[in-house]
């Protein structure tokens, strides 16, 4: 782990971190060949995952003009749950902030964010098929507007708004500006603190796919 951990430290393209991927998923099925429980394999492939998709943001961003802007890459889903295994597709999204309007920042994050998108991939991270991804503009949000966003899923009774919430509400930041996904996850624990209703809704769901 030490190993792949320093070949990741010094990579300087998306190729080598490509390598270093392989690495990783060769060691995945090296301890699963070894009987290592299911929990502590998970947390080291996430561990070593998180630090990959790091290396890759700080490629990446090298590469574009963001002086003055205050962003994080969010992780959703299973990675914002620290669950992934061998083969896992993307689910993140950017939230920023900044002295401009967000659709002015935002056009300044998605080439970025799409750059990220690629380069995952070429690391063995598939494109997510619902484009739950930064690249897509509707997941990279001011954080206003994820504010907005979260409270209209929560208003909503739709199994569609529900569904958005399963996924969406499991994140964590992976790297960047954390005070704004600080901020974020307070606003969702003031909408959720005391809404029965969502929260009976988020029950049944739970029930029904477990």
């Amino acid at each position: 782990v030490r190993a792949i951990n320093r070949t990741i430290a010094g990579a300087a393209s998306v190729e080598e971190l490509a390598r270093a991927a392989g690495e990783i998923r060769r060691l995945a099925r090296s301890l699963i060949g070894q009987g290592v429980a299911a929990e502590q394999l998970i947390l080291i492939i996430s561990a070593l995952n998180d630090e990959l998709t790091r290396r890759i943001l700080d490629i990446e961003a090298g590469r574009f003009d963001l002086a003055g802007l205050r962003w994080c890459w969010l992780s959703f889903g299973s990675e914002g749950r620290y669950e992934q295994t061998i083969s896992t597709d993307q689910d993140n999204g950017l939230i920023f902030e900044g002295g401009e309007a967000p659709e002015v920042l935002r056009r300044r994050l998605l080439p970025f964010a799409l750059a990220v998108n690629q380069a995952l991939d070429a690391c063995g991270f598939p494109l997510c098929r619902g484009n739950i991804m930064a690249g897509n503009p509707q997941w990279c949000l001011s954080l206003e507007e994820w504010q907005q966003q979260f409270g209209r899923w929560v208003a909503d009774t739709d199994p569609q708004a529900l569904l958005h919430a399963v996924i969406f509400f499991d994140f964590r930041a992976l790297h960047g500006d954390e005070d704004l996904a600080r901020a974020l996850r307070m606003h969702l624990t003031g909408l959720t603190r005391d809404n029965s209703r969502f929260l009976r809704q988020l029950a049944q769901y739970a029930l029904e796919t477990a």
